[in-house]
């Protein structure tokens, strides 16, 4: 959903979790996954294979 460009509302929304609860797993998989915003997050998910667009 964040390689699709969702915002953290939409996220939120889609999983049924509050914006809050999005902005801190967003902030952990960021830190998980070594990138700093989603842009570089929603590349990294391209180029392992996770995400296709």
């Amino acid at each position: 959903m964040l390689a699709e460009g969702l915002a953290n509302t939409q996220l939120a929304r889609g999983l049924g979790i509050a914006d809050k609860t999005v902005k801190a797993h967003l902030t952990d998989l960021f830190q998980s996954i070594g990138v700093t915003d989603r842009t570089q997050a929603a590349l990294w998910a391209r180029n392992q294979g996770i995400a296709k667009f």
